[in-house]
């Protein structure tokens, strides 16, 4: 699948440069899936060597309703915000709030199952 042309927020705005941001989207978001349509990169900030932007790949959907059908388009969970140092070109993932799937370890630790009591009584 070909990445559209990344396109940055603001005219004049600084960019990662587009092989680069092609080249880590394509290693480290799982597109397969998805169609998509627009890569929008917006420079937020700078610190020292390290530029911070944020990412928004926008994708195509079917909505159905009743009788209905269109097309529509969305960021949804495909925004990353980014560090990104033009010495070493270099991106890091700087996402905050990112769930990631735990492995079950059979119940909660140090809550009581059914009938047990746990810990003293102050009555």
């Amino acid at each position: 699948m070909s990445l559209p042309k990344p396109e940055p927020l603001r005219k004049k705005g600084k960019m990662i440069p587009e092989d680069e941001l092609v080249f880590w989207i394509e290693n480290n978001v799982d597109t397969d899936d998805v169609k998509v349509i627009k890569i929008r990169d917006s420079y937020l900030w700078s610190i020292g060597d390290y530029e911070r932007h944020r990412l928004d790949l926008f994708e195509r959907y079917e909505v159905e309703g009743e009788g209905e059908f269109c097309w529509t388009n969305r960021i949804s969970e495909r925004s990353f915000f980014l560090h990104y140092n033009r010495k070493t070109s270099t991106i890091t993932d700087r996402t905050t709030g990112r769930v990631e799937v735990e492995e079950k370890r059979g119940g909660l630790q140090g809550i009581a199952k059914g009938g047990e009591r746990v810990g003293k009584s102050f009555r």
